[in-house]
């Protein structure tokens, strides 16, 4: 982060007198206010001189965090071949979400820009990882991240272009991985702390495609926030609904029961087909079933597969016809093994009602054994107290944290000499801080009614110096000279020089909402300074000789 002070009459885009409404939304105060910028590409964000410093500052922040740790930074690149990506098989699942954003070389090389860094950190590993003694590995980046999001949303809260603050672990076996998730974890909860993102907690949430072992997100709780978790009601419990416990919310009349058919990938690399009788007003959770049956990757069964193996089209199976099944692993949700009377789909003639698993005419008895397949929703039972339901919270996740084990380092070959001179392949973990996503997030939970309002050191600058009289040469040179005394002292300034009422200036100051404002004034010694701190506005005086023995600005 340059210490080179700003200043307003250079800035670009133009401060304009009267910039901004203090009642806007935070996202419009970031336009209005100059740190970013709309582009013609649906979510695409130019960040402006006053964004990028608060970017960096962040991504300092962040590095500091991983390297005071022991962590070391290197840069992987964002284009990658998609040679990496087919030796984990993610080329064509991030292909069929539609979230890869794939480029041809004029030699015809096929690459993407990637949204996620765990091959090419994978494979740089591989390149230089020969024995037990070279582990632990723990490597962190930030870098410029793609994601080609179907419905880009909230500014920089959901883009398709983002900077992540990302770090690796390479690790000789479970334990020791665990150990490493606890130091990501550290990581991450003091970035986040030192960005100024206060009341951050941690839950239990789903790996999506990046892990299908655990995995922890980082969240805070805010209106804004484009995601949702679940709460109890009695206990506190919350996290993500497809991995908290869960009791069924009591089902609406003549419920319906529906089979859904996935494909498991096991440990070992073989598959194994596996169906899911669930009430139809819930969901299949693929984290949990992953839990109960042990898979390392659980995916839906390709509809055209189903005649051949379940003799059925999709929509039209039943609890029965997965029994039936030869090599087909039938599970049963909570939600549908409770019930006593329901429906089912009846091939192409519709729903048939009045189905019982003790027998029903034309079906031989059943006796399911149910398991917590679904996501906990609004209204479901807490599945950790009994006692009280969940309900929906707006979330912001900042931070996640995933144990990968050896999901990744398996099928790209990474292995390394045990004690014993055996090959043996190394434990993965991983952490991902969405740099840009902090910078809205934190401007929304730290903003007042009087405009934005920056922690120390997160901000665009840390002191905002208001020259009044500023067309006066002997005020212009007061405040060279306080910019150069703060710069010594490593603190960042912005110098509003410009020629306007003393409201005009001392309105921008609370809108942009640095930690402190020094007002020099005509009115005063050439040696005084008036210190405004903008999270309490409490008024001190100083003297300019201060500044070179102490330092002024960090009373709030």
């Amino acid at each position: 982060m340059t210490d080179v002070p700003l200043y307003a009459s250079r800035l670009w885009p133009p401060v304009r007198p009267r910039t901004g409404d203090a009642s806007a939304s935070t996202l419009d105060l970031l336009h209005t206010l100059g740190l970013i910028s709309r582009t013609d590409a649906t979510g695409v964000h130019t960040l402006l001189p006053l964004g990028v410093r608060v970017h960096d500052r962040l991504s300092a922040i962040a590095r500091r965090a991983f390297e005071e740790r022991g962590a070391l930074t290197f840069a992987p690149p964002t284009l990658q071949s998609r040679t990496l990506w087919d030796q984990t098989g993610r080329w064509d699942v991030y292909r069929r979400e539609g979230a890869l954003l794939t480029v041809s070389s004029s030699s015809g090389e096929e690459m993407c820009l990637a949204p996620t860094s765990e091959e090419i950190a994978a494979s740089t590993v591989r390149d230089h990882l020969r024995s037990h003694r070279d582990l632990p590995v723990r490597l962190s980046l930030s870098t410029t991240k793609f994601r080609d999001e179907l419905s880009p949303r909230g500014g920089l809260m959901r883009g398709r272009e983002f900077t992540m603050a990302d770090a690796y672990t390479f690790d000789t076996g479970p334990d020791t991985m665990r150990d490493s998730v606890a130091f990501l974890n550290d990581a991450v909860a003091a970035a986040l702390t030192s960005m100024g993102l206060t009341g951050t907690f941690t839950a239990p949430a789903d790996g999506g495609s990046i892990s299908a072992g655990p995995s922890t997100e980082h969240l805070v709780l805010a209106d804004s926030g484009q995601g949702t978790i679940v709460a109890c009601s009695h206990c506190g419990n919350r996290g993500d609904g497809a991995v908290l416990a869960a009791q069924a919310p009591a089902p609406g009349p003549d419920p319906v029961v529906n089979v859904i058919a996935f494909t498991l990938t096991l440990p070992d690399g073989t598959t194994q087909t596996a169906t899911v009788a669930i009430r139809s007003d819930l969901q299949v959770s693929q984290r949990k079933i992953a839990a109960a049956t042990g898979a390392a990757r659980v995916d839906l069964l390709d509809p055209d597969l189903l005649p051949d193996q379940l003799g059925k089209k999709a929509g039209t199976l039943t609890p029965w016809d997965a029994t039936d099944a030869t090599d087909v692993l039938p599970l049963y949700d909570l939600s549908a093994a409770e019930l006593e009377t329901f429906n089912i789909s009846d091939g192409d003639t519709g729903l048939r009602a009045g189905v019982r698993w003790s027998g029903t005419p034309g079906l031989r008895a059943l006796h399911p054994h149910g398991t917590d397949l679904h996501h906990a929703t609004e209204h479901s039972g807490c599945g950790a107290c009994r006692q009280g339901r969940y309900g929906v919270l707006r979330a912001v996740e900042v931070a996640h944290v995933f144990e990968l084990g050896t999901q990744y380092a398996t099928p790209m070959n990474l292995s390394y000499s045990d004690p014993a001179g055996r090959p043996a392949t190394p434990w993965m973990a991983c952490s991902g801080i969405g740099i840009t996503r902090c910078l809205q997030t934190a401007a929304e939970l730290n903003r007042d009614h009087h405009g934005l309002r920056w922690t120390p050191g997160t901000g665009p600058a840390d002191v905002h110096v208001v020259v009044l009289r500023a067309d006066q040469p002997d005020m212009r040179e007061r405040a060279d000279l306080l910019a150069r005394r703060l710069a010594d002292r490593h603190i960042s300034v912005l110098v509003d020089d410009r020629p306007l009422p003393a409201g005009d200036k001392l309105r921008y100051a609370r809108l942009l909402g640095l930690p402190h404002a020094a007002v020099l004034s005509p009115d005063h010694p050439d040696t005084k300074i008036e210190v405004i701190a903008r999270r309490t506005g409490r008024t001190t005086r100083t003297d300019l000789s201060h500044i070179v023995s102490q330092n002024p600005f960090t009373h709030t």
